[in-house]
């Protein structure tokens, strides 16, 4: 899907250069030969424009494409060629493509200037600068841009909310808040300004006393100065100081009973977490038919999003064609690599396309920000995530991506009951990823009768591991029974990383005098070819995982058949875990039947037993856990094959 629609993409820049007449030679269309511009958009064309969303919001993006070109090449002196222009831009940017986005709304600004969207294409322009690490010029052209869009409070607002990220993220407090004051000045309704106050709540949790002292300096409005008490109130609850700051968070509520942070100020005094909706947010419209995608499309997860969106349109296609006079429609918006961001597209999820459940987000922060909304709202999710990294309220979601925890518990039971080990080492990258699974590793191990030897990180992106190798050992032999001339003191070695690390650390063992051991992994070892990259260094390697493409089981060959048909390449896990996603909630919805609710449906999904999938066979417990088995998979003699079940 990717190479078609690079492909359609640069069709489509072949066809904008034409336009503006740069030819071979670069040279730009004279400003007298500018087409003679219509604010009036042909009914047609609108159309069109109508039919390129709908086919963009199913994932079919190349097919969009091809529609707003149509629109470009038959129409290119009205509104509707600026909005086709645009909407191809913003495709580029989505696709972390900001030169090539940059090129269309820099022709689109300066061959339509007198188009109203113009002032919303240099907030894009902004993005295309901020993706391209040109922030100081960001943070000049955002001022200006934001006294061109004084017609605009819908411009404003969501250049508010970009310029708090930017500066949020740079550290910058202060500016962050003075953009916060800015953004609820343009805020037209309820949902907008609740959008604002947990982003605003979220960056003045890095704010201690002296940023605060210097934000009361600025003589903020009362509204705003409810923002900074409500932190102060925090910090010295935070000390202690109990009864002061809930006096101080008493005096924000009394004098702001209107406030759109009340929920969080409740909360704060009752001494838990705020799950409220927002406020004065009126019933959420349902549309059963739709079935809302939150993935990330932009940013450096944007890959992970594609493939995901792969796998739910394979699903989507088989299903609408058992049944085509009952088409189920998917809605794709970007779950973004900033958490406001998937809270936006949330809110356009339920608010505007009223779907009947939400497939996503991916990702820790993304799912922190939308799970409590979810709650609130009553709309059910399909997590990509994994529980315990999410908040602990979780009444309408059901995570579904791998539990790290049963799938080391499943490597360990292999070793201990079949292979009859029982010290174990463990080397891992110093990363987030690799201490939790280190963690995990050790607790199991032990949990199991097993003993840890040893364990022992490296530096990401390490190439020479000696150093880690030679304090495993020397640390494995003083804690061993074993004397150290029997050999390696322990029997398998658990390393948590990619493929590529492997491939480097494994050939370096015996270098290190760590011999006859087992290399053990888990699924990040399914998503490339381990025994190619690690050779005969990973010889009778064992690693767990819930999908395995080659398996004979029935389902999963079908299902691989069937996907390298239409994408001619196999599948990996997270195309074959959101196919699943997609098929088990459809499957739930017509179980509901007459019963057609969210939470109709959501019941019916936390009932599911023996739910047979490509990715395993799935169970609901009672506690609202998704329960699998996972596979065992060793090399064996140059070849990777399932030991377990």
């Amino acid at each position: 899907m990717r190479k078609e629609l690079r492909g359609v993409l640069v069709v489509s820049f072949v066809f904008l250069t034409a336009l503006a007449g740069c030819g071979g030679g670069g040279r730009q269309l004279p400003p007298e030969q500018t087409p003679a511009f219509s604010p009036v958009s042909p009914p047609e064309a609108e159309k069109v424009l109508q039919q390129a969303e709908k086919a963009y919001s199913e994932g079919k993006v190349p097919h969009a494409v091809s529609l707003w070109e149509r629109v470009i090449k038959k129409f290119p002196d009205t509104a509707s060629a600026a909005k086709a222009l645009n909407r191809i831009g913003e495709v580029y940017l989505a696709q972390g493509q900001p030169d090539r986005a940059g090129q269309y709304f820099e022709y689109l600004l300066y061959a339509y200037p007198g188009w109203e969207g113009a002032v919303a294409v240099r907030l894009n322009e902004l993005r295309v600068l901020a993706q391209t690490g040109k922030k100081k010029q960001v943070m000049k052209d955002a001022v200006p841009l934001w006294e061109a869009a004084a017609a605009r409070p819908d411009v404003r607002y969501e250049l508010a909310r970009f310029m708090i990220g930017l500066y949020a993220g740079e550290g910058d407090i202060e500016t962050a808040f003075d953009w916060s004051g800015s953004g609820f000045s343009a805020a037209r309704n309820a949902q907008e300004r609740r959008a604002l106050t947990k982003l605003t709540v979220e960056f003045l949790s890095n704010a201690d006393e002296g940023v605060l002292q210097k934000l009361y300096k600025k003589n903020p409005s009362d509204f705003m100065r409810a923002f900074i008490d409500y932190r102060y109130a925090l910090i010295e609850m935070g000390k202690g100081k109990t009864d002061m700051g809930q006096q101080r968070l008493k005096a924000v509520l009394a004098h702001n009973a209107e406030h759109p942070l009340v929920p969080e100020i409740r909360a704060a005094l009752r001494g838990a977490k705020v799950e409220a909706g927002p406020v004065g947010e009126s019933k959420i419209p349902l549309n059963s038919d739709r079935i809302g995608v939150l993935v990330p499309l932009n940013g450096p997860n944007a890959k992970y999003g594609a493939m995901i969106v792969r796998g739910l349109n394979m699903a989507i296609s088989e299903w609408n064609g058992r049944d085509p006079n009952h088409k189920i429609t998917l809605v794709i918006r970007d779950g973004g690599s900033e958490p406001a961001t998937a809270v936006a597209s949330y809110r356009e999820l339920t608010q505007k396309e009223g779907v009947l459940a939400i497939i996503g987000p991916l990702g820790i922060q993304a799912a922190r920000e939308v799970i409590p909304l979810a709650n609130s709202d009553g709309v059910p999710l399909l997590a990509l995530t994994q529980k315990e990294d999410a908040p602990s309220e979780q009444t309408f979601v059901l995570h579904l991506l791998i539990d790290s925890r049963e799938l080391v518990r499943a490597l360990v039971r292999y070793c201990r009951e079949k292979l009859k080990y029982e010290r174990f080492a463990c080397l891992f990258p110093d990363d987030r990823y690799g201490q939790k699974l280190a963690k995990i590793f050790s607790e199991t191990v032990q949990e199991q009768g097993g003993t840890i030897l040893a364990s022992a990180s490296y530096k990401e992106k390490s190439t020479d591991f000696t150093e880690p190798l030679q304090k495993l050992l020397n640390i494995a032999k003083k804690n061993s029974p074993v004397a150290p001339a029997e050999g390696t003191p322990f029997e398998a070695l658990f390393i948590p990383d990619q493929v590529q690390a492997v491939s480097l650390i494994a050939p370096q063992l015996p270098y290190n005098n760590i011999v006859g051991v087992t290399l053990l992994g888990t699924n990040l070892w399914s998503e490339a070819p381990l025994v190619q990259a690690g050779g005969v260094y990973v010889e009778h390697a064992l690693f767990a995982t819930s999908f395995y493409a080659d398996s004979q089981n029935p389902r999963v060959k079908a299902f691989k058949e069937r996907f390298e048909a239409l994408y001619n390449t196999p599948p990996s896990y997270l195309e074959a875990q959101a196919y699943d996603a997609l098929m088990l909630l459809l499957q739930s919805r017509k179980a509901a039947g007459a019963r057609m609710s969210r939470e109709a449906v959501f019941q019916v999904l936390l009932n599911a037993k023996e739910f047979k999938a490509v990715a395993g066979t799935y169970t609901v417990s009672p506690k609202g856990d998704l329960e699998r088995k996972y596979y065992i998979l060793q090399v064996v003699d140059g070849q990777l094959k399932q030991v377990y079940p």
